[in-house]
């Protein structure tokens, strides 16, 4: 069968691991099917050659070399706008991105599913019974299953556990063929996307994982289902996110931007819009990590909980506004608000009339059924709910962020590459924290507010006539406030904005840390100009400022010692001297210890015993801080053989 954009060969070729080895070793059928994944920059090809063969290698090892296997891998993705907003109905402008997870499946013929990582040293191996994890929970509904107490137990007493994400996709692939017992499998896997960095490495591993099942289980579910079965099986970690990064890594093509909704089946009907070949798209690495868990987790299921609060509140807004019940029940999402449906003034005016923000337990008395609901199923696995929630800033979002995700589109075909440029830029004020004076010195930012002043300034400035004020108040350029960069984020795209040759940047994916993507004119000395003014006014400063701290922490002299804080602060001092005098990459021993004390301050501050991380001083940030985006086919298996 032919691989196509609706159906996945998931009957993927097996062969043992030598046959496989003896392959990647030469030129030929190897090198043509890398070729039809990765393009032809051969550069690339060798990079990811090596690297399969790597896990292989791996795999030989830990299993056999004689073993039947198949090889599947999954892309990062990289999304240019339409952020936060997938499940309201966006369009986001996604794009597959050549770091990917690579999974060698050995079949098996019990129901165990055992769990090696290439880099064994990071990764303990795991092994679970896939009939054992059915029977922790009320097996038979999904939602049912993962928000019982039991499996939100078991999840959050290996929260950030790796094989969360293989259990996630196995069991949504469980429940999704009721009918079927599935079979385990062997798993050696490997991966070069940035862990809590912004590119869903965490997707990725969900999507990989079930795909590897599907291999193992000799399964055929075409794409658009499989972007759903898998965007609803991460839930099973904690997180209510929507469908979009599974559907850029499954519908994904090389050197195309994918644009459609992610809310359902039905209405998954991807456009493929070729990115220009005069401007290239620029991935920045803040060091910050973006990892959802405790507190930033709590944050995340909070905006995600108020953008369904918001829905119903406008609900009740349009039944006072005297709405058609017929039109009333057919908005579903809030990307459904648009000005061709509603024209725009009545959209601000019915932002006007909610609430700014609103407390939970007001809506309990109005809404008490929906609301327990909704708590268990946002809040219950973290034993905490918000006392108050933000409505009309998320609410904007939603709807403006919905809107400009589908202009990026239309401007990008257009070939308006400074104009798409524009929109990133605002949409990352709706995400913004912080805004800097001219000394580079950070302040709060509040100009994305939605008050009843701004609000009444929208409404006049479309009763003016005057095509200036008009064109200011169009829904697209409405930041909203969702609110989740950071410092790091935010410094990164003041940098960007000021350099020449940069069209538009804004942090991807769910914020708080992890990337910036930038566009930018395709112009090897203005890369050189972007990386270098990153380089001087942000990492070497952020390093600086690091080692500062560590060096005088009062909290890391009381966990660790004087003493051997100031012999670490020695270390970590040389390191940082030979690393900005040479400009490059670290050597392995200043990379060792590096990442020995992140390790011993990171520990400290997971468990509460220093105020932040460490990220910058073990970053080879010279070499992999600033790259370009890297096309690459979408999710499957590598055949070498085209049928």
């Amino acid at each position: 069968m032919r691989e196509t954009e609706e159906t996945l060969v998931s009957k993927a070729e097996f062969r043992t691991t030598a046959d496989w080895l003896r392959a990647f070793e030469q030129d030929g059928p190897a090198q043509v099917a890398l070729g039809r994944i990765y393009g032809n920059d051969s550069g690339i090809v060798a990079h990811r050659r090596a690297r399969i063969f790597g896990v292989l290698s791996e795999a030989a090892r830990t299993y056999g070399a004689d073993r039947q296997v198949a090889v599947i891998r999954c892309p990062s993705r990289i999304n240019l706008r339409g952020m936060h907003s997938e499940m309201q109905h966006a369009s986001p402008n996604y794009l597959s991105h050549g770091r990917e997870i690579i999974m060698v499946v050995e079949k098996r013929v019990d129901d165990q599913v055992v769990i090696h990582n290439a880099d064994a040293q990071r990764f303990d191996p795991r092994f679970f019974s896939i009939s054992e994890e059915m029977a922790v929970g009320p097996w038979g509904n999904w939602l049912d299953y993962i928000g019982s107490d039991e499996v939100r137990k078991r999840v959050e007493a290996a929260r950030g556990d790796w094989s969360n994400y293989v259990k996630a996709a196995v069991l949504a692939l469980q429940d999704h063929l009721p009918a079927q017992r599935l079979a385990g499998m062997n798993l050696m896997t490997s991966g070069d996307i940035p862990l809590v960095g912004g590119m869903s490495s965490s997707s990725a591993m969900v999507v990989a994982s079930g795909l590897a099942c599907m291999a193992a289980n000799d399964l055929e579910i075409s794409r658009k289902e499989l972007v759903v079965l898998f965007g609803e099986g991460e839930w099973y970690v904690g997180t209510r996110g929507g469908f979009g990064d599974h559907g850029a890594m499954l519908l994904g093509k090389y050197g195309c931007i994918v644009h459609t909704p992610f809310v359902s089946v039905e209405e998954l009907e991807p456009v493929y819009i070729d990115f220009p070949e005069d401007h290239q798209i620029v991935i920045v690495n803040s060091y910050k990590t973006s990892a959802k868990s405790g507190e930033q987790l709590f944050n995340y299921n909070q905006t995600i909980f108020s953008y369904g609060i918001a829905l119903t509140l406008i609900k009740d807004v349009l039944v006072e506004m005297g709405e058609a019940t017929d039109a009333i029940d057919g908005i579903a999402y809030l990307g459904q608000i648009t000005p061709e449906v509603f024209g725009l003034e009545k959209i601000y005016r019915i932002l006007r009339a909610l609430p700014e923000r609103v407390s939970v337990e007001e809506l309990r008395t109005r809404y008490p059924d929906l609301i327990q609901e909704r708590l268990a199923r946002f809040f219950g696995q973290l034993n905490r709910y918000p006392d108050y929630l933000r409505v009309r800033g998320p609410a904007l979002w939603g709807i403006a962020e919905s809107e400009r995700s589908r202009a990026f589109a239309r401007l990008v075909q257009q070939g308006k590459m400074a104009d798409a440029g524009e929109l990133m830029y605002i949409g990352q004020d709706g995400d913004r924290l912080f805004v800097f004076d001219d000394k580079g010195e950070p302040r709060e930012h509040t100009a994305n507010l939605v008050t009843d002043h701004y609000l009444d300034g929208l409404l006049a400035d479309l009763a003016s006539g005057h095509a200036e004020r008009v064109a200011r108040a169009q829904l697209a350029r409405q930041p909203g406030c969702y609110n989740c960069s950071s410092l790091e984020l935010d410094r990164i795209v003041e940098i960007l904005r000021r350099t020449p040759g940069v069209r538009g940047a804004s942090l991807t994916g769910a914020g708080f840390g992890g990337i910036v993507l930038a566009i930018a004119q395709k112009d090897e000395d203005g890369l050189n100009t972007l990386r270098n003014a990153l380089i001087e006014t942000y990492y070497e400063a952020q390093e600086k400022e690091e080692l500062e701290w560590i060096q005088n922490s009062a909290e890391l002299a009381d966990a660790l010692g004087a003493s051997e804080v100031g012999e670490m602060g020695g270390k970590l001092q040389d390191i940082v001297a030979r690393k900005q005098a040479e400009k490059g990459a670290m050597t392995e021993d200043d990379a060792a210890a590096a990442n020995e004390a992140r390790h011993r301050i990171n520990t400290l501050f997971v468990e509460g015993k220093a105020p932040r991380e460490m990220a910058f001083i073990p970053a080879d940030y010279y070499v992999e801080g600033v790259v370009r985006h890297i096309p690459v086919a979408g999710a499957g298996s590598v055949a070498l053989t085209q049928n």
